[in-house]
């Protein structure tokens, strides 16, 4: 079956954008890296020096990586029809979550082949329909025997729920989290892929992150004018080019419907609203992913506890940075992926369906 890279998942994530924003993070270890290396700056050297090692960064955390991670089959043979990934990627699990009900409404994995010297971004659609095995059900009923009535409890991001109700691994999984391990272990199942790290964005960074780099220039293609009281959501973004502040931009990145100049319904689906998430990822790359910003950089990376959780400390940041360094040097490429899925529905409730191998 043939990839298509332009399709949108179904995604009313809040901070769409800022997944993008945090997994640069190791691009932008690699720019102070670079303008190390070019000016022998001081205090860029004593704050390199932290982080840094000297093993190549990719093979460093490959050999990280642990095996049979999984205790049991958690699915019922669920096997996604393609390879998403190569083998040797290194992959990123990034996690936003719903402002209202704390789901994890963003899922996108961020692959690094630093073979080809390409950072590949799959998003995986929320409704995504996970056929756990009888196990998983077995262990889910003993500690919550009405977990079935729950509306929407198979849908993928609702795994990090049921890796806490099971106390999945006791704890004692890869990162330490039933949470985040077992929703890892799902997509390796799943998918294929082997989460090596995860990062977690907390609410309302994607403005901040935003503001704190002055906002992004943009030519915003139409009106967008919408508001939803329960998610604190107000947009109202005139067209034509102009630079957007954090809660602007939050607007431009998650508008998918409203009214026109006329008060009239509109609605520019799925698909348009990954159009203009595109856009605003390039132009924020093109405007602040340089080294002008070194010193912005800095502060963002001693702050970055305010914007996110993350399995990566202080010495895997270093293995990151000079995978970053590699990557940056060589001028990386970002291609965007998604996986395709056919509507589904269970018990009234509405899912997506993956293609099967």
């Amino acid at each position: 079956m043939a990839k298509k890279k332009k399709k949108t998942p179904r995604n009313k994530t809040t901070n769409t954008l800022l997944t993008l924003v945090i997994v640069l993070f190791v691009i932008l270890i690699g720019v102070m890296s670079v303008y190390f290396y070019l000016v022998k700056d001081k205090p860029v050297f004593d704050f390199l020096g932290q982080f840094l090692t000297t093993k190549d960064g990719a093979e460093a955390i490959r050999n990280k990586r642990e095996s049979g991670s999984s205790p049991y089959s958690l699915t019922n043979n669920q096997k996604y029809a393609i390879d998403l990934v190569d083998k040797d990627n290194i992959n990123v699990l990034v996690i936003g979550t719903d402002q209202v009900a704390g789901n994890h409404d963003t899922l996108m994995i961020a692959s690094i082949d630093d073979a080809n010297n390409v950072v590949k971004l799959i998003n995986l659609p929320r409704d995504i329909y996970i056929d756990y095995s009888d196990k998983v059900k077995s262990e889910l009923k003993k500690v919550w025997p009405s977990y079935s009535k729950s509306k929407g409890i198979y849908k993928i991001n609702a795994c990090h729920v049921i890796g806490k109700r099971v106390d999945y691994k006791n704890g004692n999984g890869r990162f330490g989290n039933s949470e985040y391990d077992f929703v890892a272990d799902i997509m390796e199942e799943v998918f294929n892929i082997y989460i090596d790290d995860y990062v977690y964005i907390k609410p309302s960074s994607f403005r901040k992150v935003v503001d704190y780099f002055d906002g992004v220039q943009i030519d915003v293609p139409y009106l967008m004018r919408y508001n939803d009281p329960t998610q604190n959501l107000e947009i109202n973004i005139k067209k034509g080019f102009q630079t957007l502040s954090g809660k602007d931009a939050e607007g431009f990145v998650r508008y998918r419907q409203g009214t026109d100049e006329n008060g009239k319904y509109k609605s520019i689906g799925d698909i348009e609203r990954k159009n203009n998430q595109v856009a605003f990822a390039k132009a924020f790359i093109n405007q602040h992913l340089n080294l002008k910003n070194l010193g912005k950089f800095i502060t963002i990376f001693n702050e970055l506890n305010e914007y996110v959780d993350s399995s990566v400390d202080a010495k895997k940041a270093g293995e990151y940075g000079k995978l970053a360094e590699q990557l940056y040097r060589n001028k990386f490429i970002i291609e965007n992926e998604s996986v395709e899925c056919k509507d589904y529905k269970l018990d009234g409730v509405y899912y997506l369906k993956i293609e099967q191998k």
